[in-house]
């Protein structure tokens, strides 16, 4: 049950770090859109792949941090958990800039036949570049991983983080695909405003995880 636990927690993770629609989505929907799906899923492909290896880099880093992060206590999930909470934050007041620079400029929607499709490996590697080179991704669940050390450290180690990192994976890969396939099929009717209410679940979404990790760090016993 633990597992199936941390699975549903990575799930929720992946979606933490892929529903927010910045620059990396709005690019997915947009070749959805003039490029068709399958340029646009080899695209989000690449990103749901690094999603997931910075996870597994924040799990090994976590496992080697983790003896000086237990004689910190519940400081240092306070601090993962307000990191968290401040790339939410950050990214709500983001969306709020982007929604009222919107209104200054005409709405423009490329159409089907406006944009030259490039091959699917093209996209993949042009997605995988720009995803990669996105420090917050990994500062994300570097943080996330540092709230949750105990309960993956409890669940049974190295099955509890395949779980965790399955339920990335998985998670995100979904979200990513089902922008590119929203861009295929509806095109145009994606607009501006329903973009800022994705991304602004997105981040709540996020800030929702850090003040759990506030909480649990609260709730958690003093270590001497």
């Amino acid at each position: 049950m633990e597992i199936l636990g941390l699975f549903a927690a990575g799930a929720l993770a992946g979606l933490g770090v892929a529903v927010p629609l910045g620059a990396i989505g709005l690019l997915l929907v947009r070749q959805g859109v003039t490029g068709g799906f399958a340029v646009g899923a080899a695209g989000a492909a690449a990103v749901a792949l690094v999603d997931t290896v910075y996870c597994v880099v924040a799990l090994g880093a976590g496992a080697v941090v983790a003896p000086v992060l237990g004689r910190w206590g519940g400081a240092a999930g306070l601090l993962a958990g307000a990191v968290l909470v401040a790339i939410g934050v950050a990214g709500l007041l983001r969306e709020r800039r982007r929604r009222t620079g919107s209104r200054t400029r005409p709405e423009h929607q490329p159409g089907p036949g406006s944009v030259r499709r490039p091959a699917p490996a093209r996209f993949f590697l042009l997605m995988l570049g720009l995803t990669a080179i996105n420090p917050a991704t990994l500062l994300y669940f570097a943080a996330l991983i540092t709230a949750l050390r105990h309960t993956v450290a409890a669940a049974g180690g190295a099955a509890a983080a395949t779980a965790f990192v399955a339920g990335v994976a998985i998670a995100s890969l979904a979200w990513q695909v089902g922008l590119v396939a929203a861009g295929a099929f509806w095109g145009g009717r994606i607009t501006p405003r329903r973009q800022v209410l994705v991304g602004r679940a997105g981040y709540l979404l996020v800030i929702v995880l850090g003040a759990g990790a506030v909480l649990a760090a609260l709730a958690a016993p003093a270590t001497v």
